[in-house]
């Protein structure tokens, strides 16, 4: 007649195997005791025994557990930082771009020649504008800048879009176009025929403006000044690209564009 009460506590790695060893453990001892002391004394030892192997399950989680760490660790060490593998430009070296019938802006004659190239749809070259300008306003005779063409084969209108500009230019209009391009470069996405309202506005013979965007020299052209920078041995194909004096700047400043200049005309 009498009722045994059993309270059997589990840890957080309460898991369906152990409950059932535990009840089998139990139920085993407790038909084998002839009395209710012997069963009490057996309930006694199957926790005594349940608690022993949560404490090795324990040990062996608190081990698992570094072991992983020490994995991790060891594969972040290990893995490649993307940032640091990104080929740095090396600003003591020289590269010798040929002006190869490039577009020039300022003094054809000037000592110093700045490389750009250049993308009518990336908001990085329509910023880079105001610098070219700040650039020539401060060296007018000592600075040149040679304008070439990098269209990025995810910008669709840009190659159109230099097409055009080289086509202003045999009405010597290049820096009108190429300004007014860049202003409004947001829109050629949607309207790759943009600089077609330009040409009106500043007064450019239409059917030749049309004609000479359709040259196929126009188009060669363009291809030949981005294979110029492909083949450069530059580290780094973005834009807007620049050689100072055949050195690629670590920043993109009128401070640091100043002081290369000033020293290429030292020497």
């Amino acid at each position: 007649g009498s009722v045994v009460y059993v309270k059997i506590n589990f840890n957080k790695r309460n898991n369906r195997m152990l409950r059932n060893i535990t009840s089998l453990l139990l139920c085993l001892f407790l038909f084998s005791c002839s009395d209710l002391q012997d069963a009490t004394k057996s309930i006694e030892k199957v926790n005594e025994t349940q608690d022993l192997i949560i404490n090795k399950l324990n040990a062996i989680d608190k081990k698992i557990a570094s072991l992983e760490k020490k994995v991790q660790q060891g594969a972040a060490a290990n893995k490649p930082n993307k940032k640091n593998d990104k080929p740095k430009a090396d600003p003591n070296k020289v590269y010798d771009i040929a002006e190869a019938g490039s577009i020039v802006l300022g003094n054809p004659d000037a000592k110093v020649s700045i490389v750009k190239w250049t993308d009518y749809q990336w908001p990085y070259c329509a910023k880079s504008v105001g610098l070219v300008d700040e650039i020539l306003e401060k060296y007018p005779n000592d600075v040149k800048v040679i304008v070439k063409n990098f269209p990025l084969s995810f910008h669709k209108q840009a190659r159109r879009a230099a097409q055009y500009a080289l086509a202003a230019d045999r009405q010597g209009k290049f820096k009108e176009m190429y300004h007014a391009i860049f202003e409004e470069y947001r829109k050629l996405k949607a309207n790759e025929d943009l600089p077609l309202e330009i040409a009106q506005r500043i007064g450019l013979d239409m059917e030749k403006f049309k004609a000479d965007a359709d040259d196929p020299e126009i188009d060669a052209q363009i291809q030949k000044e981005f294979d110029q920078m492909r083949n450069s041995g530059i580290p780094r194909l973005s834009v807007p690209k620049f050689l100072v004096a055949g050195k690629e700047p670590q920043g993109r400043d009128l401070a640091t564009f100043s002081r290369m200049i000033d020293e290429a005309l030292k020497k």
